[in-house]
């Protein structure tokens, strides 16, 4: 009776090892998620419509299909020299758009495209002839000032702060007046509040609050340089919808 008990025992434990292998092989090892890749804008498939606007001062931002990868959500469009509203578009099917705005000559245009909550990096546009008749990509200012975010500047959260680094990597010192706000219609505040200079080979943080009051999702910080050459660098702040 041992011996068939012994033999019992070994058989069972042979047919648990092989339901244990076959149930193992069907197991399903988790899958990671697919990443979430931003919306790519291309400014060179961007112009402006040649037909006469209702409007003076009016014209047609047009994206040629392909503008927006992958197609879908709203293009934003900001002028960076007036105090006007962003305006928005849908994004086409085929990746194309129309927006339809106030602008003249020589004023820069910042396109963003919005899914959700993600964003483009932003795309800016001058406005060239008169009557508008195209546009060219602009160059940042200053390449040898770095600023990190470099444009865009996102809160996740209704409040908050965000630090904007800024790092001279040019021969001399570098002044930057008042930082200020586009519009001053969001609850954004920027400190420091006065002119100060990042000395060659140094850095200086500029910090962004979102605990004020005001309406809007979305503003624009300027941070005007006046030496050693004037200029300009615009950074996109936004709050989630």
């Amino acid at each position: 009776m041992r011996t068939t008990g012994r033999h019992g025992d070994r058989r069972g434990a042979v047919v648990s090892a092989l339901l244990a292998l076959l149930l193992g092989g069907c197991v399903v090892s988790p899958q990671p998620s697919p990443p979430v890749h931003e919306p790519i804008l291309d400014g060179g498939l961007v112009g402006v419509s040649g037909e006469v606007m209702l409007l003076a001062d009016q014209i047609s931002l047009l994206g040629q299909a392909g503008a927006v990868t992958p197609a879908g959500g709203v293009i934003v469009v900001t002028n960076l020299d007036t105090l006007d509203a962003p305006v928005l578009a849908d994004v086409n099917p085929d990746g194309s758009f129309v927006a339809t705005l106030i602008a003249r000559t020589e004023q820069v245009l910042r396109m963003q495209v919005k899914q959700g909550e993600l964003r483009s990096a932003p795309a800016d546009l001058l406005l060239a002839g008169s009557p508008i008749s195209g546009t060219h990509k602009t160059l940042e200012h200053l390449l040898c000032l770095e600023i990190e975010p470099a444009a865009w500047v996102s809160f996740e959260g209704a409040g908050g702060a965000r630090d904007v680094v800024v790092r001279n990597t040019c021969a001399g010192d570098v002044s930057i007046d008042a930082p200020r706000l586009r519009r001053g219609d969001a609850p954004f505040s920027v400190s420091p509040e006065a002119p100060f200079v990042v000395p060659a080979g140094g850095s200086t943080v500029i910090t962004v609050r979102a605990d004020g009051g005001g309406d809007e999702l979305e503003d624009v910080l300027f941070l005007d340089v006046t030496a050693p050459e004037p200029g300009r660098r615009a950074l996109t702040l936004t709050l989630p919808d």
